[in-house]
């Protein structure tokens, strides 16, 4: 695996991976607290910032991903 992909698994997504349980864990807090006709609303809202940020992260990254791989290719791409 190349080095820097090596990196950035092991500070960044292991970090993150831990942090997803507490964050599930403290979702439940929080719609275990919340009024029963408000539980599917808190729940779609939170579902909704997750696709939007995993779409936003996995843009990124691609961008990310183009750019290492620009210099490994023999002509190079072109990315502004």
């Amino acid at each position: 695996m190349n080095e820097t992909y090596e990196w950035l698994y092991d500070h960044y997504v292991l970090p993150l991976l831990s942090a997803e349980k507490d964050s599930e864990e403290l979702l439940e807090e929080l719609l275990a607290r919340a009024a029963p006709e408000e539980r599917m609303r808190l729940r779609d809202r939170v579902d909704s910032l997750l696709l939007l940020w995993g779409t936003e992260a996995f843009a990124v990254g691609l961008q990310l991903g183009l750019r290492l791989m620009a210099g490994q290719r023999a002509q190079g791409l072109a990315i502004s």
